[in-house]
């Protein structure tokens, strides 16, 4: 016993149960009386604590750890809600008597405190003051939030290790950790206490810092499978002469050191099957750790023909801000200059380089009798091989993504990995103007024809704010005379390819944190000669956005990560 006459256990739950906002209005006897009845839990990471449906028969309190509130929806299962420490889980199903109505998974190791239904309506009955505050506490939640936080909770802990024993794993390892702590505190565990003290000390460390990284150097099974446990991210470190062994839970990042050649990289994502690949070749650790934690710029490229020619007006003045795009993904002509940026070109580059392919030698001019297309597509073909050569989506510096449509399944097809060309190719690969892309299975088209913004592409991968360039929004807005322009049979093909995309197009602008529209009425969908003044007119857009509140808003959106 203690010296003021309370066994320590029972002292402990006191102390938590006067952080508890739920039982902010119990009297001392109440409060007392929960911690004699409260009956401690353990949870490990990723056990299933309550399940959608389940009867409301008891309600916990969170000692330690983090767990998630999941609500089953037309999509699956989404997260809506991470409670910590002090944190109250399933009063509102006791006091309704309803079934649960949400999941709760554990997402860390944890201690819990369980009360039964009987006990805790015992206390309501017993304290009116209890109940007041009850009531008043559960029902400010509702009327803040809903009764659900949306809120998507950020990467705060991540395990890293090495493929193989030639990996300079400490150094990267420091090096990541220098790259976190330009974002926030940073703690490193390393194991080493027994395994209960791993979760106390996880649990510490993430009170007192912004991220935590778990350093598993493979050789205790334990502490292993702890890091896998616990991490929200996992790191696997690769690099040219390990021999990269599959060490990594499936869905690690796989960030490399050094180029892998590419029938070795193909080879490696196989087996570790990443989540994300990072370069630090071409690429940095600053950018791996934004990635990481949720702090990571977006750039989305709209189709449009030559009106996209504003994406890289649009992406010079983004620069000249002083903003870094970490990862880009693009539809049509949004494919061909994001793939251009991802693959290390800067805007002055990229513009040449469309001067050079498609003003002076006119790729889309190949004519021929129209069985399958109104074009060969043979140019288009031998200018895609001479700005993207062999090059691999995996191997470029800069995370890329882009769309095509595919004929034969009607479903967007989204393009990680392959030949650069190929995702490009046929991400531009207009229906009736460009024969269809035929891979097994598959005829690829144009993307612009089912998703032509495709923000809600980057979104999912809920890395950080996104800014969408759209040159066709007002495609829509035709001139009011009794007899508008009549476009040729080329335009009217470029112009039918979106049409079908429009809705969803304006459901993914609201998905984006920045959305950019170029004044390029006056530029054909065809007319690629209008280079500069489309280039122009989107870094004009892209200035008056960031210089009317989005530059700041932008900072502050990824100061708070």
């Amino acid at each position: 016993m203690g010296e003021s006459g309370v066994h320590p256990e029972t002292a402990a739950e006191l102390t938590l149960l006067g952080h508890v906002s739920l039982l902010a209005g119990a009297g001392e006897g109440t409060i007392a009386a929960l911690a004699r009845r409260l009956r401690p839990v353990s949870v490990r990471a990723g056990e299933i604590l309550i399940r959608q449906g389940d009867p409301a028969d008891r309600l916990y309190l969170v000692r330690s750890g983090r767990l998630r509130v999941l609500v089953d929806g037309e999509e699956g299962l989404r997260t809506v809600r991470e409670l910590g420490p002090g944190a109250a889980i399933g009063e509102l199903a006791l006091l309704t008597g309803a079934p649960r109505s949400a999941t709760v998974q554990a997402v860390r190791d944890g201690e819990l405190l369980e009360l039964e239904a009987e006990v805790f309506q015992a206390l309501l009955d017993h304290d009116s003051g209890f109940a007041v505050a009850v009531a008043r506490t559960l029902a400010t939640q509702l009327q803040a939030s809903g009764g659900l936080s949306t809120a998507s909770p950020r990467p705060s802990v991540v395990s890293v290790r090495a493929l193989g024993n030639a990996v300079p794993f400490a150094e990267l390892v420091t090096e990541l950790s220098t790259a976190l702590a330009g974002l926030g505190s940073v703690a490193a565990l390393a194991g080493g206490e027994s395994t209960e003290g791993y979760a106390a000390s996880l649990d510490r460390a993430e009170r007192e810092h912004a991220y935590v990284l778990l350093v598993d150097p493979g050789a205790d099974p334990e502490w292993s499978a702890f890091c896998r446990r616990q991490a929200d991210r996992h790191v696997a470190f690769a690099a040219p002469a390990a021999d990269n062994a599959a060490l990594s839970p499936t869905g690690a990042d796989l960030v490399i050191s050094r180029r892998l050649p590419a029938e070795k990289l193909v080879a490696l994502m196989a087996e570790v099957q990443p989540r994300a690949v990072h370069h630090l070749e071409g690429g940095s650790m600053a950018r791996v750790a934004r990635r990481l934690v949720g702090g990571a710029l977006g750039l989305v490229l709209s189709g449009g023909g030559a009106r996209g020619y504003a994406h890289i007006g649009a992406l010079e003045a983004l620069l000249d801000a002083g903003f870094e795009v970490d990862r880009i993904g693009g539809c049509s002509i949004g494919a061909f200059i994001g793939g251009m940026y991802a693959n290390g070109a800067d805007p002055e580059e990229i513009r040449a380089r469309c001067r050079e392919e498609l003003v002076r030698r006119s790729p889309f001019n190949d004519y021929t009798l129209p069985r399958v297309a109104l074009i060969r597509s043979r140019k288009a073909g031998r200018m895609l091989d001479r700005v993207f050569g062999e090059t691999l989506v995996e191997e470029l510096p800069v995370s890329l993504f882009t769309v095509s449509a595919d004929l034969l399944a009607s479903r967007t097809v989204v393009h990680r990995s392959g030949f650069l060309y190929e995702a490009v190719g046929a991400s531009m690969s207009i229906p009736g103007l460009v024969p269809p892309l035929a891979r097994p299975g598959r005829l690829l088209v144009d993307g612009g024809v089912l998703n032509n913004l495709p923000v809600d592409v980057m979104a999912a991968e809920d890395e950080g704010p996104i800014i969408a360039v759209d040159v066709i929004r007002k495609l829509d807005d035709v001139e009011e005379s009794a007899s508008p322009r009549v476009p040729s049979i080329m335009e009217t093909l470029s112009r039918a390819t979106v049409l079908g995309s429009v809705e969803r197009a304006e459901r993914n602008r609201r998905l984006a944190d920045l959305v950019v529209t170029p004044n390029v009425q006056d530029v054909a969908m065809r007319e690629f000669s209008a280079l500069d003044r489309a280039a122009d007119a989107g870094r004009e857009a892209m200035r008056a956005v960031l210089e009317s509140g989005g530059a700041d808003s932008l900072r502050e959106r990824l100061s708070t990560i």
